[in-house]
Parts: structure tokens; C-alpha cells; sequence
């Protein structure tokens, strides 16, 4: 019975997370009707692409580490009630500026889901499978750029880019009912005689946890840049290259399933040795990511490039929050996984900025913009690697 409820627990946590995935790709799903609705170039979709980037960025630090002090489940809740609404407000907008602010909104509502939502996960699954836990449910958030890109194929053609939206309100508004229903509060039980510390930055940067503490944070940084760059501007990349509106849909539904396949086979390597595997699934997408940029490559070609670019890049996603989950103890741990995810933003911001910038340019083949990633992805790589020899701690 115990096992059954564990088991559930997860599942619902892995529906609210590919709720939050498809939330996270439905602006960059619906740029390009965006751009032929509001008569805008794809470089002025930069803003656009990133503010939501930068409201989960405001949502992990402030919202985030709430949960090892109110209770996992209350933030989950009340965050995935406040985005759907302001998801759902999105179908009104009328200027960029609304979209960007709106966005922004919605962001800071999955920046204090997500932390909390990873936490939550590794604390029901116990020590023994902690990360391989974290890193499962978080494929949720690739599965849900799966379902957004089905629905963006399926739907806007007929019903025009608000349905994304609109879609990305319900599904929170009935994430938040299960998890209110069915989960714990996941509020931290220190062991016998532990005292709960005082939770936050200075703690994460104490002499105990600062040298990993700003290897995950760069690694975080350089791993999203990579993701949210390919998130953004896959459409709109396709797009440029003579792709149709639903085809472009259908690549990056490819991009998204070549990477719900890498987050479960970097989850179950989790075991074998948690950065180990993020340093190998980083040093793979480079790799992938070179050959990519290298030619304008045929349909197929180019969809097979982009489904190994989604496993190798999705995948070190994963293992990165595994990875992470587990380097510090359960009173610390919505804190630095917040921290980390925050921090992490500041390159996913920049990933769809210097996508926009490259393409106002205008000095660069479609098919060269898989050359950005290539050199944060070495880097990630080569850290995540410095960690697994440094021994980094795992609780």
C-alpha cells in the first residue's frame, strides 16, 4: 500500500510538471503565429520568449525555498493556480508589451512551482532513490513541450495562437486540485536531534557547500542557456527555413520527444553516478549540436539531428536536477535547488536574448544557430566532470 501511494504521489507530481512544461513552450510554440498576427519581426520576439525565463528566475529565489518552511505542497498549489489564471488572462492580449508582462507573470508562478515540485519528489522516494526520482518526474517538463507542440500542430492552424494559452490555464488550475487532493505537505523533518538551520543563501555559500554550490550554479546557467536557445528558437529557426507553420510544430515536437527518451535514460543512469552522467549527456549534445550546425541538412536529417539534440540536451537537463537534488540535505534542499534553478535563469533568459541578437544580425545561416550551444554545453560538461572527481557530496 505504501508503495502504491509513493507511486501515485509521483505520478501526480510528473502531470503537474509536464503541465509546467507545456506552460514553458507555449510562447515559444506560438512565436510564429505571433509574429504574422502582430505583423513583428522574429528578432522582436526576444523580450517575448524571455520574460517568463525571467519571472521563474524571481519565482526559484523568492517563491522557491518558501517550500522548506510552509509546506512543498501549499507552494506547488497556490503557484499553479496563479499562472493558469494568468495564462488564461493571456488570450486577451493585445500588444507585445502585454504578452511580455503577462509572460513575466506566469513565469514567477513556474519558478515557485518547479523547486518545490523536485523537492517533494525526492523526499516521497526516500534517500536510496532520490535522485533517480528527481530526475524522472523532471521529464515531465520535456514531456510537456511534447503535448504543447501536439496541440500547437493540431489546434492554432484553426484557432490561432491564444489556444495555447488558453490550454496552458486549465491544465495548472487542475494540476493544483490533484496535488491539493493527493499529496503530502512535504514539509522537512530534520532527523532526532538535528535542529532546522536557517535556510537561504548564506547557508549555501557557507565554507561546507560554496565550492559546489557555484559549480552547480554555472553548470545551471550554461545547461539552461543551451535548453531554453533550442526551446525558443527551434519554430522559429524551422521557420526561416522554409518549414511550414505545422511542420515547424512537428520538429519541435520531434526535438521535444528525442528528449523525453534522454531524460529517462539520464534518470536511470542517475544511479550509476549522478554528475558523471550530466557531464556525459552535456558532452554529447555538443557534440550533436556541432554536426547540426554544420549543413543545411534534409528533412531527415535534420529531424534525426534534432531528436538526438533534444535526448543529449533534455537529458543533461535532467541529470543536472538529479544530480543537484542530492547534494544537500533535507532541510536545505528546496533552497538550493531554488538557488540553483534561479541562478540557472540568468542563462535561460540570455539563451532566447542571444538567439534574437544573432538573428538580427542577419549574417548567419538558419541552420548555424545549433553552433551556440556548443561551446556552454563543453563547459557544463567539463564542471559537471570536476565534481564527479571532486567527490561532490550526496545525502
Amino acid at each position: 500500500m505504501a508503495r502504491q501511494r509513493t507511486g501515485l504521489s509521483l505520478v501526480i507530481i510528473l502531470f503537474a510538471l509536464i503541465v509546467e512544461g507545456f506552460d514553458l513552450q507555449a510562447a515559444n510554440l506560438a512565436g510564429p503565429a505571433i509574429v504574422a498576427a502582430f505583423g513583428i519581426t522574429p528578432a522582436q520576439m526576444g523580450p517575448v520568449l524571455s520574460a517568463s525565463l525571467a519571472g521563474v528566475l524571481l519565482g526559484a529565489i523568492l517563491i522557491g525555498p518558501l517550500g522548506d518552511r510552509l509546506g512543498r505542497r501549499k507552494i506547488i498549489v497556490g503557484s499553479c493556480v496563479a499562472y493558469g489564471l494568468v495564462s488564461i488572462a493571456t488570450v486577451w492580449a493585445q500588444t507585445l508589451w502585454q504578452l511580455t508582462a503577462l509572460r513575466f507573470l506566469v513565469g514567477v508562478g513556474l519558478g515557485g512551482m518547479l523547486p518545490n515540485a523536485l523537492a517533494l519528489a525526492g523526499q516521497i522516494a526516500g534517500p536510496k532513490f532520490r535522485a533517480t526520482a528527481t530526475g524522472m518526474v523532471g521529464i515531465g517538463i520535456t514531456f510537456g513541450g511534447v503535448v504543447a507542440g501536439i496541440v500547437a500542430a493540431r489546434l492554432m492552424p484553426a484557432h490561432g495562437w491564444q489556444v495555447m494559452f488558453l490550454v496552458g490555464g486549465v491544465l495548472p488550475l487542475a494540476a493544483a486540485f490533484l496535488v491539493r487532493l493527493t499529496l503530502p505537505a512535504g514539509l522537512p523533518e530534520p532527523a532526532e536531534g538535528e535542529v532546522v538551520e536557517k535556510l537561504g543563501v548564506r547557508r549555501l555559500l557557507s565554507a561546507e557547500f560554496r565550492a559546489q554550490t557555484l559549480a552547480v550554479w554555472t553548470i545551471f546557467a550554461l545547461v539552461l542557456m543551451s535548453v531554453y536557445l533550442l526551446n525558443a528558437w527551434i519554430p522559429l529557426v524551422t521557420r526561416a527555413a522554409q518549414f511550414s507553420l505545422e511542420e515547424s510544430a512537428w520538429l519541435t515536437t520531434a526535438y521535444h520527444a528525442g528528449g523525453t527518451l534522454g531524460g529517462i535514460a539520464a534518470s536511470l543512469l542517475l544511479a550509476w553516478n549522478r554528475w558523471k552522467t550530466a557531464g556525459a549527456f552535456a558532452l554529447l549534445g555538443a557534440s550533436v549540436l556541432a554536426i547540426t550546425g554544420a549543413s543545411a541538412w534534409p528533412t531527415l536529417g535534420l529531424t534525426l539531428l534534432i531528436v538526438a539534440a533534444g535526448f543529449s540536451v533534455t537529458g543533461t537537463q535532467n541529470a543536472i536536477n538529479g544530480a543537484a537534488g542530492s547534494a544537500y540535505p533535507e532541510t536545505l534542499r528546496s533552497a538550493g535547488l531554488g538557488w540553483a534553478l534561479g541562478i540557472g535563469r540568468v542563462g535561460s533568459i540570455a539563451g532566447p536574448l542571444v538567439g534574437a541578437a544573432v538573428a538580427g544580425a542577419g549574417t548567419f545561416a538558419p541552420h548555424q544557430f545549433f553552433f551556440i550551444p556548443v561551446l556552454p554545453l563543453a563547459l557544463a560538461a567539463l564542471l559537471a566532470l570536476w565534481l564527479t572527481r571532486r567527490g561532490s557530496a550526496a545525502f
